[in-house]
């Protein structure tokens, strides 16, 4: 995949997280409740036990910005 900033091409890997991987519209204080938060999107694939733990994610690594493709399936 090629970075949209710099064009560079990026390294696919995973964003990992014991209790699930989710984007919220507001900063949760307690951030082991993020899936409950109104608006919670799930960045992990759904369709197998423990896979909400892991999103596959790009690395751009001349710009340092990460993207984050949800409901990828690998």
């Amino acid at each position: 995949m090629k970075c949209p900033y710099c064009n560079n091409e990026m390294q696919q890997g995973y964003v990992q997280c014991r209790d699930g991987v989710y984007w919220t519209p507001k900063k949760q204080w307690v951030s082991t409740l993020s899936s409950l938060a109104k608006g919670a999107v799930a960045l992990g694939s759904n369709d197998k036990f423990m896979e909400k733990s892991k999103a596959t994610a790009f690395n751009c690594d001349k710009c340092k910005n990460v993207i984050i493709p949800y409901g990828m399936n690998d």
